[in-house]
Parts: C-alpha cells; structure tokens; sequence
C-alpha cells in the first residue's frame, strides 16, 4: 500500500518544548529544501485535526507578500509566522493553558517532498506570590521582620497557591538555603514553615525570602523580609572621672554607651536618688550624656551610676558606678 503525505507526518519525531503562561513561544518551521526549491504553502495543525489552524501561502508570490491566516477560535492575532529568523517560527504571544497540545508544521515545495515538524507543547502555570504568616498565623504586611529581641524564635509559614508543575517552596536567609522542605496542604496549596531559633545580635538585618519556583523559564516568586532587632547596650562608661572633688564645686561628667538599638537612654543616679541635670546626644548607635553635677560634704563615699536603657524594652541595660570621694574647700587664713 502506497504510504500517504499524512502517515509520514504521524512518524516524525516530536520535539518538547515548554512555555510560561503569558508570555511568548517560537515554534520553530525550517523553510529550507534539499535542493533550492522554493516554499508553495505552510501549515499549522493542532493535535489530530485535519484543519489547519494556521496557513502561510506563497503560492504566486514573494516569500514576503506571502498571505497569513491565522483561526479566530485558536490563536488569532496571536500567532505570526516569521520567515525574518533562519528557522523560521510560529511566534505565539500570550500563551494560555488550552495552547497546550501538540503541533505539526507542513512545508509544501513546488516540487520537493513535503517537510514535517512535530511539538510537544507543554504550559508551564507559575505560582502565586508567596503569603508569608507569622506564629501567629497573621499575615506579614511589610517588608519589615520584627522588631525582635536577642534569644527569639523566628517561626514563619509560607503558603503558596497553585502552579503547575507542583512548585518548591524555599527559605533562604541572605540567599543561602536553608529550609526546603515542602508540605503538601489541601487542595493546590504548598507551604513551609520555618523554625530558626535563638537570634542573635548578628542576625540583625538579615533578609529572611520565602521563594516558589517551577520553572527555569522563569525567575522565582519571592517575598522578603529584612529582620530588626532591640538591642541591648553593649557597653557603658564614665570617662575620665575626676578624683577626689571638691565640695562646692561644679564638675561636668559624661558617660558614654555603645550597642544599644535604638539608642540608649542614660539616667544618672546618686545613691538610690534621680540626678536630672544631664543632656544627652546620640549618634549612630552611640549615646553620650553629660552630668552637670556640685557634690557636698555629705556626698563621700556615695556612688554616681549611669545606666544606659534601652528605651523600647524594659529591663535591657547596662550601668556602671563610680564611689566619689570629697573633700572640702580648704580656706586658709592668716595668722
């Protein structure tokens, strides 16, 4: 039995290929004959249909005045035949879900053996955006994380909806890795949820994304969040302080506290007793207080405290002290 154009074209090879929802595809149609015949007619067929849903005729004309045709029901003003590329393709925008089949590309000579082209064309559907809820299972509506306290847990949930292939849903913490371990929730919902415990001062601004990926084709999803600590004082101290005073007079004395976020409060004290007199000011996470401060004779043997607090959490600071010793104002008279 005589073997038909339409049998050879069901035993060529087809080749996959993939696209993202949206956007654009190339089918790729070699015009080219063994000899230099020229191109009479171009088709496209969609899985068994015996209607082309595409058609490039040059039959009478230049393969540049060539008549395009594309179905209305298929693709439309979507599709476009490209003969500008060496192969030439079936330029598809705004790929949907029901593109996906397999096509056919027929090359008709004038006299050459008619050409085939077969693809498999697969419709990657990207996720939706990342949702990330904290313990409490609230969403997170900013890009900030916190403010926590040294020693916290940090737990959150990423929910990602749909996608197809089935997506991963990542944690990466400064864009290392370190949670991919996905569960599947009911329906077409991925989630993850990360535990990282006890945050340290260093973890400061670290950035915190939950990414969803099912396809090379395209770039993640990603929500991210920049994580802002309190901050306890690091250090606290009176500089230089004057020894011994003297009674009645006016002394200036500063204290200076490094580490705290935000900055450091400074109180003063004398014995148990608030000292008011002192102006502070705070640059970076640097804050310097200045006591203005005359000592009496019944001042000896009290001790000067300057605590740096941190102003947002109770309990977070840092104090030293300082034991004075005064004398008094020697008066000398004459004899």
């Amino acid at each position: 039995a005589a073997t038909t154009a339409a049998d050879k074209e069901k035993h060529v090879k087809s080749s996959e290929i993939q696209a993202v929802e949206g956007r654009k595809i190339s089918l790729p149609c070699s015009l080219s004959a063994p000899s230099r015949d020229k191109v009479y007619m171009v088709l496209w067929f969609k899985d068994d249909a015996g209607i082309p849903l595409y058609s490039f005729d040059v039959r009478g004309k230049p393969l540049q005045q060539a008549r395009h045709w594309s179905a209305p029901e298929s693709f439309g003003p979507r599709a476009h035949f490209n003969t500008d590329t060496d192969p030439a393709t079936l330029d598809i925008q705004d790929v949907r879900r029901h593109d996906e089949g397999v096509y056919r590309c027929r090359v008709d000579f004038r006299t050459s053996q008619t050409q085939s082209f077969r693809y498999n064309l697969s419709i990657i559907i990207l996720p939706e955006h990342p949702v990330v809820l904290n313990q409490w299972g609230q969403q997170l509506n900013s890009s900030k994380l916190g403010p926590k306290e040294e020693g916290d847990d940090i737990v959150l949930n990423c929910r990602v909806v749909g996608g197809r292939p089935q997506p991963s849903v990542k944690w990466l913490i400064n864009g290392i890795l370190v949670d991919e371990q996905n569960e599947h929730n009911s329906g077409d919902v991925i989630e993850n949820r990360l535990l990282w415990p006890a945050i340290q001062r260093s973890d400061l601004n670290s950035i915190f994304t939950c990414q969803a990926t099912n396809t090379q084709l395209a770039e993640p999803k990603e929500s991210s969040y920049v994580l802002d600590l309190h901050l306890k004082p690091l250090s606290v101290k009176i500089e230089n302080p004057p020894m011994p005073l003297v009674a009645d007079r006016r002394y200036e004395i500063s204290c200076e506290s490094v580490g705290s976020r935000p900055n450091a409060i400074i109180t003063w004290y004398k014995g148990k007793r608030q000292l008011r007199r002192s102006r502070e000011e705070s640059l970076n996470n640097t804050t310097r207080s200045e006591l203005s401060f005359v000592p009496n004779t019944e001042d000896d043997g009290k001790s000067i405290t300057c605590r740096a607090e941190n102003p947002n959490v109770t309990g977070l600071f840092l104090e030293t002290s300082w034991k004075i010793e005064v004398v008094c104002k020697y008066i000398h008279k004459n004899g």
